[in-house]
């Protein structure tokens, strides 16, 4: 690879999945079932030569990547996720809100030129209502006008709209006005009820997640999707999950406003957190992490673009993600806590030169885009 230079069939060795590639070179959906042998397996290569193959078709050689800036305007959360290191409570000497002019500051300094793209997400803190986002979303535009605004998880905003005594309707309109221009995927979790209840009691209902993010779409706001995997959820889980967002993707495509623009799995970080105090779940393999980008580039035949995560993934294995199916890197992600307080060991950042280099290793084309996928050069990147 990048190219696939025999046969499609040719790279599979369990036989079970030749139907799969039949399927997948027609440009057929797949089914439940299909999705549950692809986990179940053990050919990954054969799963990723078909992932391949549809990231070739979709996307050629192209790789893109933002330069972005992750920033959490407080860490106190009064939602319980099981798995979070993140959240603080109140009275914690790691709690901390960040006002309006922190924020601008923080923007300010040198290591911030060239950004692209502000993802905010944060704990879930009731003294925050709808009337700080407005100012803070005004004071940032008025300051760096070209900064793309990504902004809350779905369950965050459902959670801000509540305490500020709105309908998440009003609270997105109000928030769109004052700035917010995407959002993006996390929150999502494992959709399954009975996974919900023991990883992220705090926001059981999954119903939640789908319907605010269907609605961010009717409303022309973009988002991306996620899904939490390596704890406790199995396989079926995981192919439930995943045929949820592609059949919310589909009615969103059918209104023809906004839709998910990516799909990123999240591998799960094991320290510091209760779910890994009160079950034994150990770091995702490298097999893990590529099946679960493989394995999405197949079943979520409507989603444009899979990311390979490097802050969970490591720099290396999101390099080799590229053969997986993913045919988007993230970003630069300056200063990301959430993973890290959860025992990632990823820098905190990488250079846009460094990004070109790992596309560019591995034989692929490094664009530069924007939040929307537009590219900012004509000509691929230059390190």
């Amino acid at each position: 690879m990048p190219g696939l230079a025999r046969p499609l069939q040719s790279y599979i060795h369990d036989a079970r999945l030749l139907p799969i590639a039949e399927k997948v070179q027609r440009g057929e959906r797949l089914t439940f079932e299909d999705g549950l042998l692809l986990y179940e397996t053990p050919d990954l290569t054969g799963v990723g030569a078909m992932a391949h193959h549809v990231r070739l078709a979709k996307h050629g050689l192209k790789t893109y990547f933002v330069q972005n800036r992750r920033l959490s305007y407080t860490n106190i959360c009064y939602t319980h996720c099981q798995f979070c290191a993140f959240q603080a409570k109140p009275g914690d000497p790691r709690a901390y809100v960040l006002s309006a002019e922190d924020i601008v500051g923080e923007l300010a300094k040198p290591e911030n030129a060239g950004v692209k793209e502000l993802h905010m997400v944060a704990g879930h803190y009731p003294k925050l209502k709808i009337e700080y986002f407005e100012d803070l979303f005004r004071r940032i535009k008025e300051r760096f006008p070209d900064l793309h605004l990504k902004v809350f998880t779905m369950v965050e905003m459902g959670y801000y709209a509540k305490v500020s005594g709105l309908s998440v309707e009003a609270f997105l309109d109000r928030c769109v006005a004052a700035g917010l221009e995407s959002c993006p995927g996390g929150g999502a979790e494992i959709f399954d009820a009975e996974i919900r209840a023991e990883i992220c009691v705090g926001k059981k209902d999954a119903q939640v997640w789908l319907d605010n993010a269907e609605l961010c779409h009717a409303k022309g706001v973009p988002t991306n999707c996620t899904m939490l995997y390596g704890h406790i959820e199995q396989a079926k889980h995981k192919v439930d999950h995943l045929l949820r967002l592609r059949d919310l993707q589909d009615r969103s495509l059918a209104k023809g406003k906004a839709h998910f623009l990516a799909y990123i799995p999240l591998a799960y970080q094991n320290e510091n957190n209760e779910l890994s105090r009160t079950h034994v779940i150990h770091e995702t393999t490298g097999v893990a992490d590529l099946r679960e980008i493989a394995v999405a580039r197949l079943l979520l035949d409507n989603i444009p673009h899979i990311k390979a995560y490097w802050v969970m993934i490591g720099e290396g294995l999101a390099q080799i993600g590229l053969n997986y199916g993913a045919n988007d890197l993230d970003g630069t992600i300056i200063e990301e806590e959430i993973a890290h307080d959860a025992g990632a060991s990823t820098p905190q950042m990488l250079s846009k030169a460094q990004l070109v280099r790992i596309i560019r290793e591995a034989g692929f084309e490094a664009l530069e885009r924007d939040n929307l996928y537009q590219t900012y050069d004509s000509e691929p990147v230059t390190a």
